[in-house]
């Protein structure tokens, strides 16, 4: 590794540990408890009464530099300490950071993925911001005649990252003392979980939250949530005037595809070292962090267990928030989105960028490792995310269509768009602590 990457390691590490003690992922190798029943039956070589070992989940750092996750087996016996041997030589690397986790039963992952959102959302529900402050209580269902502004968060996320990224920027301020003016004081942000859960289901949350504010709404969402304002769109709300999509995968992204799912989690936890690196530990981050590990440490044994079967399917499916954002063929739940146009008379705007980072940027060096391999082979044993232009996290192509269009002849679906173009800098975790975004905010919202 560079040296500029082993501070990297160094720091992510660490804040990985803070995130293993934060949700108590460490097993005690004493508890009975600590192996399911299922690996246990696996295990050739198993003895009830050893219980020197349990599974582990390691992060590794290849020869390029490039994060990875492992998955080493619990040791029971000779036989799977060879086993557990032979993927460290095949992952080829010291692990910077490992911890001790319990197995999760197939039968349990979706409470273990719902237990995550409740320490990454804590809150739920409708929120009133205030003097550029959150406010903690919750005003679903509050009744509001005159125009209102909507916030929605994406994945990994919560309503806070709009206050922090806004005010890191003198302009940002700016922005939310105009919106808290022109809105008189009418700005709320939508708190939804967003991996136990599809977006259609928070949608449904989202109309019960707004059903008694009957004046005009403009809204602006990032990421996940522009599918979640989307499907709330789709079949009403005729009071709605401008939306504003920030990064959305309004056609899916394919890190969310049931393929990548083994890739993706490496690709987090890259994603997680790099940005920490470039931008602090911005409010992006923290939560992105806590994602990456809660959801390798829950998935993680199941992957392993799937690897090279049809199951790894099965593995993105029961984590909707995903599976309901995969951008694949057969990703029912778009189809039904985006195959005609929404019902709703706004007027659509959308804010992307196509980031393709500085070739001596070191630590955006794993970047190119899951892009489309066109004149490489990924011997590391990944697979490609992406196979065309993105943002980090959202393909390019799918920020600016709300629909399939059945023919050339019919108009563009979003109606002005602030397009950074190739960005060596701007990528997905960061839009809105860019003056360009909020100068497109103030014109298309009128303030």
């Amino acid at each position: 590794m560079t040296e500029a990457v082993s501070v990297t390691g160094i720091l992510l590490a660490d804040r990985l540990q803070n995130v293993v003690d934060v949700l108590q992922l460490n097993a005690d190798p004493k508890d009975p408890g600590a192996v399911s029943p299922q690996s246990s039956r696996r295990k050739r070589g198993f003895d009830p009464s050893d219980r020197s070992g349990v599974p582990k989940l390691s992060l590794f750092s290849d020869r390029d530099g490039v994060l990875r996750w492992g998955y080493l087996p619990a040791v029971r016996g000779p036989a799977s300490r060879r086993a557990r041997r032979a993927i460290r030589r095949q992952i080829g690397a010291k692990a910077i950071h490992e911890v001790d986790i319990k197995d999760t039963p197939p039968n349990e992952v979706l409470a273990k993925i719902a237990e995550l959102d409740d320490y990454l959302t804590p809150k739920r529900g409708l929120r009133r911001i205030r003097n550029g402050q959150i406010e903690p209580g919750n005003c679903d269902g509050i009744a509001v005649n005159g125009p209102a502004l909507l916030l929605v968060h994406g994945t990994f996320s919560k309503s806070d990252m709009f206050q922090d990224e806004l005010g890191a920027i003198a302009e940002g301020r700016a922005l939310l003392g105009r919106v808290e003016q022109k809105y008189n004081g009418n700005v709320f942000a939508f708190d939804h979980p967003t991996l136990s859960v599809s977006p259609w289901i928070n949608a449904l949350d989202l109309e019960e939250a707004l059903a008694n504010i009957t004046g005009e709404i403009d809204v602006i969402c990032h990421s996940r949530g522009g599918l979640v304002v989307a499907w709330w769109l789709r079949n009403a709300r005729p009071n709605v005037k401008n939306v504003v999509f920030v990064a959305s995968p309004l056609q899916g992204t394919s890190l969310a595809s049931p393929a990548h799912l083994r890739s993706a989690l490496d690709y987090f936890a890259n994603v997680a070292a790099a940005v920490q690196t470039v931008a602090g530990v911005a409010s992006t981050f923290a939560p992105f962090l806590t994602a990456v590990q809660g959801l390798a440490a829950i998935v993680s044994g199941i992957l392993h267990a799937a690897a090279g079967t049809p199951l790894a399917d099965a593995a993105v499916v029961i984590v909707p928030g995903l599976a309901g954002q995969s951008r694949v063929s057969n990703n029912f739940e778009i189809d039904r989105l985006t195959r005609e146009k929404w019902m709703s008379p706004a007027t659509f705007h959308a804010v992307m960028s196509n980031f393709q980072p500085s070739g001596d940027a070191s630590v955006w060096q794993f970047w190119k490792f899951f892009q489309n391999p066109k004149d490489r082979l990924l011997g590391w044993g990944a697979s490609a995310i992406f196979d065309d232009s993105n943002d980090l996290v959202v393909d390019t192509l799918s920020m600016t269509k709300t629909y399939r269009k059945p023919a050339a002849r019919d108009p563009e679906s979003i109606d002005s768009v602030c397009d950074f173009g190739v960005s060596k800098t701007v990528h997905h975790t960061h839009y809105f602590r860019q003056p360009q975004t909020v100068s497109f905010l103030t014109r298309q919202l009128k303030l």
